[in-house]
């Protein structure tokens, strides 16, 4: 397509020649139809290439524009060329130009001219496309595809509202999911809301399939008949308005729960601005009236709909500590195994390691407890409590330790992972290795410098990338990376939180 763009740029500059002889000037005509009419068959290949490739229709029906334009340029570009002919065949040989215009003056005289379009006013119709004005100028077959767009529209606007449905479906989910009690009942509405949503996209796709699709057949027909007559306003404006849509989708896009609609609402502002403009100029008034009533309603509609997510909730049961008398838990009230959620925080005051299970009466009545022996070696961990922050489980620690228990300690749960104390947890989340790339081997000189700043730092290797740590806390790590970094000859030092 370049090609064909440098070729046609080339042809037009010719029209500014000041003085050519008339066979460069025929090899400039011949040079200029050529032109024209490979563009016009990549325009065909691309307008084909559109209806087979739904994936690509954004990006084709841009290139469609481009092409399109391009064919008008050439067009002038030919038929400036060929007034240059004429132009030169007049000053060689005034006198027989003369006869042969006045010859053909009298001949154009004797026929009838081509009448401008005049709608019979009797037969306007409120619909665009079923005017006469495209019957009469259209091929069977386009005027066909025009129709077949129009009523395309319909089916269209058919996945919208169905959209619309699910959404409001969705909406409805969403906040069910927000507003139950207990886990089970919350998978069961994710279960729910994702089935909805495969359905949401489903309706998204085929919006923009039929859309896509109805657009660009619409405004296909339409230029090409404004191509026919000669109608460059008509022309500037749909290329115009067109490239003023994909500027605005592109502004949007992922910014709402649906591209396709966002697509759709632009564009059909788009169409209907440039048919209300044709209907002006074809004064098909009944026409006109009707989509400017269209105009008024695209205005009051908004599909900027908020992306649905379901952010993961948190079942976890807290409980304070109470003291409930050595006879609590027995043989029929167990002490329970210590619950882990896989999902949030949760904070225990461990109370003990025991190599076997204590007495009951050791535990002086506190209530909740619960006991695991998966951490510690086997060892039986006994905790009291549930808190949802630090301060309220340090608390709770405070308290047992008046109570006479010796050593509590605070440990907390995050996301299913067990962390003994809370400085374990956040050594453990505030962890960053170095990793280095730029270099197909680490020197001694690298080595020698790392294990100068520590020197019990693993070092390995992911493709082409050394990865040094673990250092605990970015300062660390950073201190190390600026050394590092010293070394030059294009090795590249970054700082990353390991995951």
């Amino acid at each position: 397509m370049k090609r064909i763009l440098l070729t046609l740029s080339a042809a037009l500059s010719v029209m500014t020649a000041v003085a050519q002889n008339r066979e460069v000037l025929v090899r400039d005509v011949e040079r200029a139809e050529a032109v024209r009419d490979s563009i016009a068959e990549e325009l065909n290949s691309r307008r084909a290439e559109y209806l087979r490739d739904a994936a690509r229709r954004t990006e084709l029906g841009v290139s469609i524009l481009t092409l399109e334009q391009a064919l008008r340029d050439a067009q002038k570009g030919y038929e400036g060329l060929v007034a240059q002919v004429s132009k030169h065949d007049a000053s060689v040989a005034l006198a027989d130009y003369r006869n042969a215009a006045t010859s053909q003056n009298s001949e154009e005289q004797s026929q009838p001219k081509e009448q401008a379009y005049t709608p019979d006013k009797s037969r306007l119709r409120r619909n665009l496309v079923d005017n006469d004005y495209f019957v009469e100028r259209l091929s069977e077959a386009d005027y066909q595809t025009l129709r077949e767009a129009q009523k395309r529209e319909r089916v269209a606007q058919q996945y919208i509202d169905k959209y619309m449905k699910h959404y409001a479906e969705l909406l409805a989910l969403q906040r069910r999911y927000m507003e139950v009690a207990t886990r089970e009942e919350a998978d069961s509405v994710a279960r729910l809301f994702r089935a909805k949503q495969s359905q949401l996209t489903s309706c998204d796709e085929a919006i923009e399939r039929e859309w896509s699709s109805i657009y660009f057949n619409k405004m296909y027909i339409y230029d090409l008949l404004m191509e026919r007559e000669k109608n460059v306003a008509m022309l500037d404006l749909s290329a115009s308005g067109a490239a003023a849509a994909e500027r605005e989708i592109n502004e949007v896009s992922d910014l709402y729960a649906s591209n396709a609609l966002m697509g759709y609402n632009i564009r059909k502002k788009s169409l209907v601005s440039y048919e209300t403009a044709l209907a002006s100029t074809l004064s098909l008034t009944t026409a006109r009236d009707s989509l400017r009533s269209v105009a008024a309603e695209l205005r009051n509609r908004d599909y900027r709909l908020s992306r649905l997510l379901l952010e993961r909730r948190s079942f976890i049961v807290y409980e304070p500590i109470e003291v409930k008398g050595t006879t609590f838990y027995n043989t029929k009230n167990p002490i329970p195994h210590t619950k882990v959620y896989d999902y949030g925080t949760i904070y225990r005051v461990r109370i003990g390691l025991f190599k076997n299970r204590p007495n009951l009466i050791a535990l002086r009545g506190v209530t909740p407890l619960s006991y695991t022996d998966a951490y510690n070696n086997g060892l039986y961990a006994y905790f009291v409590g549930g808190f949802r922050t630090e301060q309220e489980a340090k608390d709770g620690a405070a308290e047992l330790k008046r109570m006479g228990f010796k050593a509590p300690v605070v440990a907390v749960w995050v996301d299913g992972d067990y962390y003994p104390t809370v400085d374990d947890m956040r050594r453990s989340q505030s962890l960053y290795n170095i990793e280095i790339s730029g270099i197909a081997t680490l020197s001694d000189d690298v080595k020698a410098r790392i294990l100068t700043h520590k020197n019990d730092c693993t070092i390995s290797r992911i493709g082409s990338t050394f990865v040094v740590g673990t250092f605990e806390g970015k300062s660390a790590a950073e201190a190390v990376a600026a050394d590092l970094r010293s070394v030059g000859n294009g090795i590249t030092v970054e700082v990353v939180k390991k995951p």
